[in-house]
């Protein structure tokens, strides 16, 4: 690590004050929201203790090296994401771009949940608590709906004031708006100095979750009834492992709770020293995230439990993603004593979850901008406002009072599919086109080591394998299944919206509208188009060798390459001609070029040529 905090390298760029605090940078990344309210479900509703099974599998098949492979290629190429892909091929340019695009999407959405949540915090300090049955107001028309659900009443009518449908506006609401404007305030003050700031900032945001998840713990275990919802989250049903869709359940969740695809592990990655044992970093931060995963959902089960007892709702009766935290939550926190500390407790630590996830998610758009030209001049203060203005303009319109569904539709499409093609092409852009030897060596110099022979199996085609059936199933599932969503109604004996009638759960599922779903197949259009477009654009484009590390040259890591060109091949296959690349050849055959020429020995007589 540098010696003083915030230095920089020959390249003028920034690092991590300490190997620390990029762990616990890379913790606050893969560790999120999703593992408090989404995890839990996805356990209870995919047969409880059995669901690890294939949890565990996918950790170790797919997320764990998928992650070794992106911090191994930021930590090697010290760059952002564009640039790295331009530099391995210039075709591949397109994965880098899908990456930040996707990366915006995420960016733009996420928020909102922080903002909820930063809201219900605010609300957390009154008293009575606001979603209680004694702050039921007597004079509405729905006041038997509001008494028999206090929390979803509060949720859905009061604070978000949800509407109709999605094509029903309504207004900004005032509450949401301002802690909008209040999360990327925030979300700003910790970026604007990029490592030296995220580092410092991360000190508390990555380690005060789990101060907080400790002390939920401990008071949730000790609740009447908490064992029963614990053992409804682990009671195991091995006869669902036969069920594919329990695999991809488990697949999907490992893939987006570990944050790979979106770019942000190479960023974080590319702001450690050459010399860093990455392998070690990804599986800490791997077994951290999992192991977070099933702690909280030990933590929310055991309320859920706890609430059973005391209002007989069924622990298993509770949807998984924000509904978990903000109607099932909520109602057992009312029932405990100090409800007012739990529950600031509950969602300040939500709101540090979300912070830390968005940290990643804004430098893995920041970082590649910062690689051009055109930006590295900008001051990285003002660039990065730039990003977080235009972020936050995107995102405004989830603060109305459709915005719940708004959020649904970016949740559901603008990062699942895209992800997975970033991922399947980042597998065959390292081993099958920069190449496994070489990015082999490259591993062996930064670490010590070379990669066991089970990674390079999971990268060149365990991995790719899965992400290409989980791809193709989410595509078919997607497209099987009509597109709908869960609009707000009120209960049947008093609705919510005049001329449409109530149900029992008080949502109805409508179709999405048709510039819903033209909206939704932009989404997922607008980063995955890159892909092809600079594969078809730069074909025939100049490959330009990626050079040697002086040292790995010194130590003579150098591999025979044989560059694999696109272009050539296809016009190989069409037109059924020969013709061979020209290159220069070093001794021994080999094809090399050096990096950082001014550190080369004096007495060093290896050849510096061009591929």
């Amino acid at each position: 690590m540098g010696k003083e905090e915030g230095k920089v390298n020959e390249e003028n760029r920034a690092r991590w004050g300490s190997h620390l605090e990029f762990l616990l940078a890379g913790v606050g990344l893969a560790v999120g929201t999703g593992n408090v309210w989404r995890f839990p479900y996805l356990a209870q509703k995919n047969g409880g203790g059995a669901f690890l099974v294939p949890y565990c599998i996918m950790l170790a098949v797919e997320g764990v090296p998928l992650f070794f492979m992106e911090l191994a290629l930021g930590q090697r190429f010290q760059q952002g994401s564009i640039k790295i892909w331009s530099r391995i091929r210039p075709y591949l340019k397109g994965i880098g771009f899908a990456q930040v695009v996707v990366s915006f999407s995420m960016t733009v959405y996420y928020p909102i949940v922080m903002t909820w949540c930063m809201y219900y915090f605010y609300l957390s300090f009154s008293n009575p608590l606001p979603w209680v049955e004694s702050e039921c107001d007597t004079t509405r028309e729905d006041f038997e709906c509001c008494k028999s659900d206090p929390a979803k009443h509060f949720y859905y009518v009061s604070a978000l004031q949800v509407t109709s449908s999605i094509s029903e506006n309504g207004g900004f609401v005032n509450g949401v708006v301002i802690c909008w404007v209040i999360s990327w305030v925030l979300t700003y003050a910790c970026l604007f100095k990029g490592p030296e700031s995220l580092g410092k900032a991360a000190y508390f945001t990555a380690t005060f979750p789990y101060v907080v998840l400790f002390c939920l713990f401990c008071r949730g275990v000790s609740l009447k009834g908490a064992g029963k919802g614990i053992a409804v989250l682990f009671t195991p049903d091995f006869s669902v492992l036969y069920d594919p869709n329990v695999w991809m359940d488990a697949a999907g969740q490992i893939f987006y709770s570990l944050g790979t695809g979106f770019g942000a592990l190479i960023c974080f990655a590319s702001y450690n020293p050459i010399k860093n044992n990455c392998l070690k970093d990804s599986l800490f931060i791997s077994c951290v995230n999992c192991s977070t995963s099933v702690f909280a959902g030990i933590v929310v089960y055991a309320v859920l439990g706890f609430r059973e007892e005391t209002t007989g709702i069924k622990v298993a009766d509770v949807e998984g993603g924000p509904g978990l935290a903000f109607i099932a939550y909520t109602t057992a926190v009312a029932e405990m004593p100090l409800p007012q500390l739990w529950a600031a407790a509950f969602f300040f630590m939500m709101v540090t979850l979300a912070l830390n996830s968005e940290f990643g998610t804004v430098e893995a758009c920041v970082t590649p901008l910062r690689d051009f030209k055109i930006f590295a001049k900008m001051p990285r203060e003002l660039l990065c406002l730039v990003v977080c203005c235009v972020m936050f303009l995107v995102g405004l319109p989830m603060c109305c009072r459709n915005g719940l569904y708004v959020f649904n539709l970016w949740d559901n499409y603008s990062v699942t599919i895209p992800l997975l093609c970033v991922g399947l092409m980042e597998c065959i852009g390292v081993m099958w086109i920069y190449g496994m030897p070489r990015f082999l060596k490259d591993i062996e110099y930064m670490t010590g080591s070379v990669p066991h022979r089970y990674w390079q199996i999971c990268w060149k085609w365990v991995s790719p394998l899965l992400l290409i059936i989980v791809l193709l199933s989410s595509m078919i599932k997607k497209m099987i299944i009509p597109e709908t969503y869960e609009a707000f109604v009120g209960c049947e004996e008093h609705p919510a919206h005049e001329g449409i009638p109530g149900t029992e759960n008080w949502n109805r599922k409508i179709p999405f509208t048709w510039w819903a779903q033209f909206f939704a197949a932009l989404m997922v259009i607008a980063p995955v188009m890159w892909i092809p477009i600079y594969i078809v654009w730069k074909r025939n484009a100049e490959i330009v060798p990626i050079p040697y590390l002086q040292g790995m040259i010194d130590q003579g890591m150098v591999v025979e390459e044989k560059p694999f060109n696109l272009g050539y091949q296809v016009t190989k296959m069409k037109q059924q001609v020969t013709s061979r690349m020209g290159r220069s050849t070093g001794q021994n055959g080999r094809s090399y070029v050096v990096e950082n020429k001014e550190a080369r020995s004096p007495n060093s007589n290896q050849p510096e040529n061009n591929v």
